[in-house]
């Protein structure tokens, strides 16, 4: 099922110019590159994987930053294998960065969590506090879910929509 905007005026999409046709292809595209970036960042964010030290949930943090650095620049190597090396490279920078400024927040989530174990944990459990906890989760959450998206739309301006839209089909396959 092929899903097409709503008619104006009376007019079919089939009678919509060729520049609403192909704004509207990259909006969804610009919406589900997004969505997918937030949700594979979100998502190695949030739920970590064991790290090289044992026992502990570090995900992408685990790494020291010169093993981020070289997955991150095997990641957009196979993501981006048709843009030009100037383009990986100006996406493996972008994304470099965005780790770097997530990683504060990542180790502050650590601290969060043994907070909230820590609260209840105890003989009385304080609403009050645990409810401090919930909104400086969520405060942490909004500002990592903002590097990502400004992440994401620098790296969308240094693709060309086709570029893009490859990208996205890659990415998409790995998320399989």
């Amino acid at each position: 099922m092929t899903m097409h905007p709503e008619p104006r005026d009376g007019q079919s999409p089939s009678h919509l110019a060729r520049p609403a046709r192909a704004l509207l292809r990259l909006r969804r595209l610009a919406v589900a590159t997004l969505a997918v970036a937030a949700v594979a960042g979100g998502a190695s964010f949030a739920h970590g994987v064991p790290g090289p030290h044992g026992g502990g949930h570090g995900g992408p943090f685990a790494m020291d930053q010169r093993a981020m650095d070289a997955h991150i620049d095997q990641m957009v190597a196979q993501l981006a294998a048709e843009a030009t090396p100037q383009q990986r490279a100006q996406v493996a920078a972008i994304a470099k960065k965005t780790m770097a400024e997530l990683r504060p927040l990542h180790a502050q989530r650590g601290q969060l969590h043994a907070r909230a174990h820590a609260l209840l944990m105890a003989p009385v459990v304080d609403r009050g506090a645990l409810e401090q906890l919930r909104l400086q989760h969520l405060q942490q959450a909004d500002a990592a879910s903002r590097l990502i998206v400004d992440a994401v739309a620098e790296a969308a301006d240094v693709l060309a929509p086709e570029q893009r839209a490859r990208f996205a089909g890659h990415l998409m396959q790995l998320m399989l």
